[in-house]
């Protein structure tokens, strides 16, 4: 029986030899604005399953604007980290730049 495994391709080896690195694909960067509009949708989802159940009265005309609300400062904290991280690069001295100086 043969194993398959995510993110290999099957018949071929990896090879790391060759001087070329490969890629750290194991963790990547966080981002706030992807885990508000996650909350903000799962709230959503939680708020039309009490209704589906009978516990709560969600009205459209409510539930939709805050929707909408919701992804909107979503995408404000995405717009909000990429200026911090792009201005953080900035901020860092390139490599070899003005050692000598002169």
């Amino acid at each position: 029986m043969r194993r398959h495994s995510f993110g290999h391709s099957s018949g071929r080896s990896c090879d790391h030899s060759l001087g070329h690195s490969a890629p750290d694909r194991t963790r990547h960067a966080f981002e706030p604005g992807k885990l508000v509009a996650g909350l903000v949708i799962l709230g959503m989802a939680a708020a039309y399953g009490m209704d589906a159940a009978g516990e709560w009265d969600v009205r459209p005309e409510i539930a939709l604007p805050a929707l909408l609300g919701g992804l909107c400062v979503a995408a404000l904290t995405s717009a909000l980290t990429y200026a911090l991280r792009r201005r953080s690069r900035r901020a860092t001295p390139e490599e070899g730049v003005a050692e000598g100086g002169g």
